[in-house]
């Protein structure tokens, strides 16, 4: 399974794929967050076995006057100093969609459900 948001729903999909994972808990295959931001940075807890097993694909608009673009970069680098595989980018948009961001969420996805190599 592979959680993920847009906006708020990205912040609460980080928090539900990285923060306190109990240990033996099943990770989740993959974690995508669209225009999010990263809660509880102080506080963040990802163990060694979530960190590997659930990467995150990550995508910002430039122009987002809603959730800044900057905290993109701030959880990219706080996830990948835990060990997160990050695929991140960003887009010429506001606090919006783009469909190359759609389709690049959509191989991330495809790759980490139905590929045999699963990277």
């Amino acid at each position: 399974m592979i959680v993920g948001g847009f906006s708020q729903g990205g912040a609460v999909a980080l928090l539900t794929a990285y923060h306190r994972r109990k240990e033996g808990k099943t990770p989740f295959a993959g974690c995508v967050c669209l225009s999010g931001w990263l809660t509880l940075k102080d506080e963040m807890t990802i163990t060694e076995e979530v960190a590997k097993a659930t990467p995150l694909f990550w995508g910002h608009g430039q122009f987002d006057d809603k959730v800044l673009f900057e905290q993109q970069a701030h959880g990219v680098d706080k996830l990948k100093n835990a060990g997160v595989d990050v695929v991140h980018a960003s887009y010429p948009m506001g606090h919006s969609s783009d469909p190359d961001e759609l389709e690049a969420m959509a191989e991330f996805i495809e790759k980490r459900l139905f590929s045999a190599e699963k990277k």
